[in-house]
């Protein structure tokens, strides 16, 4: 009997019943107790080492490799931030693909193990997406009319698929968020006297369509509707942000006519508050 006990616990089959105890608590099939004391029961920290090594606790007691490892990150870090400039134009590409691959990499592996350690990785990642943009056509040169919008329409479909795979809602909504500035930058130069009208049918059949979307999808695939029905409400608002941001010349009234229709869009939340937390929820 003692040597049964005794016996490592396989990780995989914990973490499975950790997981499993969490959503009992959280769906309330049992008391919250209960699912204390059977957390307790199952995660022995003696046992079972911390997976985060950058923890307090791993940190306090880790081996001198991590931090070796961490001092190697920090100097590949600044020795790429220094030299960068005068790498030639493929190694530059190659670089910051390879730095970007990593992010992205190792916060798809932490999804499920540490959530935390995903979301820096994956913000830092999206940080370095743009940040190469903007450097490489700095330091080449580059037509910033042309290369710009390609950068954004890239950092946003980049980040609308990652964002989906991941499960990652803000990052998601940050790629329509660029995809909705490159299709502002697109209309504003075609149509630069545009009136509030046409604004108002430039962006108000996206709202609508990403809403419906959000119905739609909600019971369908998971992960989106929460993030569909953001940007429809959001979309919601840009006429009047695209005609005070974005273009000139616009009277004054513009700002109470975006006042309204932020209480409008309130009260039509307050008042449908349980259908659209329904498709947030699910």
């Amino acid at each position: 009997m003692g040597g049964k006990r005794d016996e490592p616990v396989n990780l995989e089959k914990r973490d499975t019943i950790l997981n499993e105890i969490q959503y009992w608590r959280k769906s309330r099939l049992l008391p919250e107790q209960y699912c204390d004391f059977l957390t307790n029961l199952y995660d022995d920290e003696n046992a079972v080492k911390d997976s985060n090594p950058i923890s307090l606790q791993n940190l306090q007691q880790g081996s001198i490799k991590i931090w070796l490892f961490g001092f190697g990150i920090i100097s590949l870090f600044f020795l790429i931030s220094i030299y960068f400039s005068v790498f030639p134009w493929p190694l530059q590409i190659a670089t910051a693909l390879s730095v970007l691959i990593v992010c992205y990499g190792y916060a798809a592996i932490f999804r499920k193990r540490n959530r935390m350690i995903s979301l820096m990785l994956t913000g830092i990642g999206s940080l370095l997406t743009l940040g190469f943009g903007l450097w490489l056509i700095s330091l080449h040169h580059l037509d910033p009319d042309f290369w710009q919008p390609i950068l954004i329409g890239t950092c946003g479909l980049l980040w609308c698929v990652l964002g989906f795979v991941l499960r990652i809602g803000l990052l998601q909504y940050c790629g329509y968020a660029f995809w909705a500035l490159l299709y502002a930058g697109f209309f504003g130069g075609m149509r630069p006297d545009a009136s509030i009208l046409e604004l108002e049918l430039l962006w108000l059949p996206l709202c609508v369509l990403m809403v419906w979307l959000s119905w739609l999808l909600h019971y369908r695939v998971s992960g989106v509707a929460g993030v569909y029905f953001a940007v429809g409400a959001t979309l919601w608002l840009l006429p009047e942000l695209d005609a005070l941001l974005l273009r000139h010349d616009y009277p004054q009234w513009i700002a109470f006519l975006l006042l309204a229709k932020i209480a409008v869009e309130l009260a039509l939340l307050f008042i449908f508050r349980k259908k659209w937390i329904a498709w947030v929820a699910t």
